[in-house]
This record gives structure tokens, sequence and C-alpha cells, in this order.
């Protein structure tokens, strides 16, 4: 009878000691789910960085192949004109 206690309570232990291991060593599954999350942050940067990336080669192709678009960007971004053409600045 004294050996099934201890048989039990050793097994129980064991059993314990093993999920612990399990769920708190380095590469338990606590790092396991840290890991898993840092993969899914990277990953979605990751895929903002492609979208970026993908509109920037759109536009310097714009830029390359679309005469009215370039002197669109250039007006805009450094304030040119052409000849003949007044231009008027209002301050606020």
């Amino acid at each position: 009878m004294l050996e099934d206690i201890a048989r039990r309570y050793g097994l129980l232990a064991f059993l314990c000691a093993l999920s612990f291991v399990i769920l708190f060593s380095e590469n338990g599954i606590l790092d396991y789910v840290k890991l898993r999350q840092q993969i899914d942050r990277v990953e979605r940067s990751i895929k903002v960085l492609e979208d970026e990336n993908a509109a920037l080669l759109s536009q310097i192709q714009r830029v390359q192949n679309d005469d009215q678009y370039l002197e669109d960007m250039a007006r805009e971004k450094y304030g040119f004109i052409r000849e003949g053409e007044k231009l008027y600045r209002v301050e606020r």
C-alpha cells in the first residue's frame, strides 16, 4: 500500500516536473510561442515593406515612361512653372 502511494505521488511529481520542463525550459512551448509571435511580426513587416517597394517601383516606372506624370511631380514638388505661366503664392 505504501508502495502504491509512493508510485502515484512519484508519477505525479515526475509528470509535474516533465510539464514544467516542457513549458518553461529553453526551447520549450513558451519559447516556441514567443518565437512564433516574433516571426508573425517580422512577416507583417516584410509584407508592408514589399507593398511599399512595389508602390515605389510603380512610381519609378511612371517617372521614366510618363512625361505628364513627371511634369506634374516637378510642378508639385519643386514649384516649376511653364514658360509664360505666372505663379501666385497665397500665404495664410
